[in-house]
């Protein structure tokens, strides 16, 4: 909070936050209950701070304290701040648009908090589309606080405070958005003024585009800019956005009114050679002084300004509702954001992976012609099958890749043992009743161990193929040369030591079940090899039989049945074969792994669960 001058001070002064004003302990935080609307409870938490506040204690406000998600996708929309009039199109490809994008890819919305212009709209954007629960919304102001009518209203500490956002004609003042979830209000120390929430504003962008968007993503929160009608201010701050690096994409709203529709003029008439027509120039000057009511040296500089921004026109998108070859809103924001921010193929499909949109990767990423780097795509199925992005996967496979040839004993072993929760600690309790031990903290889970817990489950004579002794053997054998060349070469030696050893091991022509968890031998061991099947024989004095190590969608199959994943199991079991003796399997899984939950004492809900899987 600031101290505002008392009245003794002399008014002739030259009033300065640095000079008049002090900071002290925030006297004004807690929770916000609407009081407009009688058919859903519309509440929101608030913050007042300094206009200097710490940006790392203010994202740990956010995340920590109010509990809300991280961030997928910032979205901050400017636009005029007094009221005006949209088209109903508009209106509606700019609500539907807006909270569609966001919902889907769990983005957060940054706006001026206020309950008019374009905050307003935001505000039923929310209202029509948006969800009820608070933690789904994440529609943040970010608004002065002296600018806010009876703000004395919001003084406390960790307070409840009824709050009725009627516009008050004889006032100068402005009202909080009902609509909004969260309230982040700036003080300077000013009364009656907007500005001072731009500083904190634009830093507060630039510390959440430093977050991860994922936490087994390197790619970092990308940002839109959502334009819609806006006054000479606007054309500034699109100016600094697009001339930033990298980027950020503007998305604009054409026929929405003022800066919008100078941006959309001068974006058809520029084209690609960037060059106005002189006899257009000069009717868009004196365009440009009506639309803002300014007069010809600030409407030329401004035309400046917006020729500047054409500049950056590939980082400009604008989007016409009345075009009736227009692609739904939501993609087309989305589409804007890969296209705009001069992002790499693979970052794109990280973008696009964090937000489960399989659609825009298939239209704007996995595309004919696209070069990708070695080992991308074998670390995106990686992820899709981690991150439990069924849609995705099936992407993938539809796009060349196979499980033959992407699954390894290391990925295999890690998709066990990345953390899964609740799950993954099933688990960890499964391998310590199989070998009858504790395990000790940060163990890792072999695929030995898991042949030990898939035999325990299914019971019976059954043998998984990773118990076998050729299995462990080649199993070992790989451990060693690994462990032995750690200390003395770098990554990509051991990837072409794994690379090496797969190679030496094909998969016959007709893969069944038990290459997972197999309950006999194969009939066919001893007949002659054909060139689709090599045998590797092992050293050592060993017996000489052929030894099939290879993986392919059984073994993801069962770790998904494991991993209690069961959209992606149901996906995994229609393909392959054996789709009958996989289902059988399952079924016993699950009922063990329910029947286990229920001895160990594990929650009811986690046992009746597994038991509706197995149905």
């Amino acid at each position: 909070m600031v101290i505002f001058p008392g009245p003794e001070q002399d008014l002739e002064e030259e009033w300065s936050s640095d000079l008049h004003a002090s900071a002290s302990p925030t006297d004004a935080y807690g929770t916000v209950d609407f009081q407009d609307s009688a058919t859903r409870v519309c509440r929101a938490k608030f913050v007042r701070l300094a206009v200097d506040s710490k940006l790392e204690a203010v994202l740990q406000l956010m995340l920590r304290e109010w509990q809300m998600d991280k961030p997928k996708l910032l979205l901050t929309v400017h636009g005029g701040s007094e009221n005006f009039t949209l088209p109903p199109k508009v209106k509606e490809a700019f609500s539907k648009g807006l909270i569609t994008a966001a919902r889907s890819t769990g983005a957060w919305i940054l706006t001026d908090g206020i309950n008019t212009g374009v905050s307003k709209y935001v505000g039923e954007a929310v209202k029509t589309y948006g969800g009820h629960n608070l933690r789904k919304r994440n529609t943040i102001g970010i608004t002065p606080w002296g600018l806010i009518d009876n703000n004395e209203d919001l003084i406390g500490r960790d307070v409840f405070r009824p709050y009725q956002p009627l516009g008050n004609p004889l006032t100068k003042r402005a009202y909080l958005n009902g609509f909004h979830s969260h309230f982040l209000l700036v003080d300077d120390g000013t009364l009656g003024k907007y500005g001072c929430q731009e500083g904190l504003r634009k830093k507060l962008e630039k510390h959440i585009q430093l977050l991860k968007i994922h936490p087994r993503l390197n790619q970092k929160v990308p940002m839109l800019c959502v334009v819609i009608e806006g006054g000479p201010a606007v054309v500034s701050t699109v100016l600094d956005y697009v001339s930033n690096n990298p980027p950020v994409p503007v998305f604009v709203f054409e026929g929405s009114g003022r800066a919008a529709d100078l941006f959309a003029f001068l974006y058809k008439h520029t084209g690609i050679e960037r060059h106005l027509d002189e006899d257009i120039k000069q009717d868009f000057l004196i365009r440009i002084a009506e639309v803002f009511a300014i007069d010809r040296e600030e409407a030329s500089h401004l035309c400046h300004l917006l020729l500047q921004c054409m500049d950056h026109r590939q980082s400009i998108t604008i989007f016409d509702s009345e075009s009736e070859d227009q692609m739904a809103p939501d993609a087309a924001i989305l589409t804007s954001i890969l296209k705009g921010t001069k992002a790499s193929a693979g970052e794109q499909l990280s973008m696009t992976l964090a937000w489960d949109r399989a659609d825009l990767a298939q239209k704007n990423v996995l595309v004919y012609g696209q070069h990708w780097q070695v080992g991308s795509l074998e670390k995106a199925m990686l992820d899709a099958l981690v991150m439990d992005r069924v849609s995705f996967v099936k992407l993938l496979i539809d796009n060349g890749m196979t499980m033959s040839h992407f699954l390894t004993v290391d990925r295999l072993e890690e998709l066990y043992n990345t953390p899964q929760g609740l799950t993954d600690d099933f688990l960890l309790r499964l391998v310590e009743d199989v070998k009858q031990t504790s395990l000790p903290l940060g163990y890792r889970m072999s695929l030995i161990d898991m042949g030990l817990v898939i035999e325990y489950l299914i019971g019976g004579a059954y043998r998984s193929t990773y118990t076998r002794k050729h299995f462990r053997t080649a199993y070992n054998r790989l451990q060693d040369k690994e462990s032995r060349r750690v200390s003395t070469s770098s990554l990509s030696r051991q990837k072409m030591v794994m690379k090496a050893f797969s190679q030496k091991i094909e998969s016959p022509q007709h893969p069944h079940f038990f290459r997972t968890a197999e309950p006999y031998k194969r009939k066919d061991q001893h007949a002659p090899e054909g060139p689709s099947q090599k045998a590797v024989r092992p050293s050592g004095g060993l017996r000489q039989t052929p030894l099939v190590f290879s993986f392919n969608f059984n073994d993801v199959f069962v770790w998904a049945v494991l991993q209690r994943r069961q959209q992606m199991a149901m996906f995994l079991w229609q393909h392959g074969e054996e789709a009958l003796a996989r289902a059988t399997v399952a079924c016993k899984m699950y009922r063990s792994m329910a029947f286990g939950a229920r001895q160990s004492g594990t929650d009811d809900h986690i046992a009746e669960r597994f038991k509706a899987y197995s149905l």
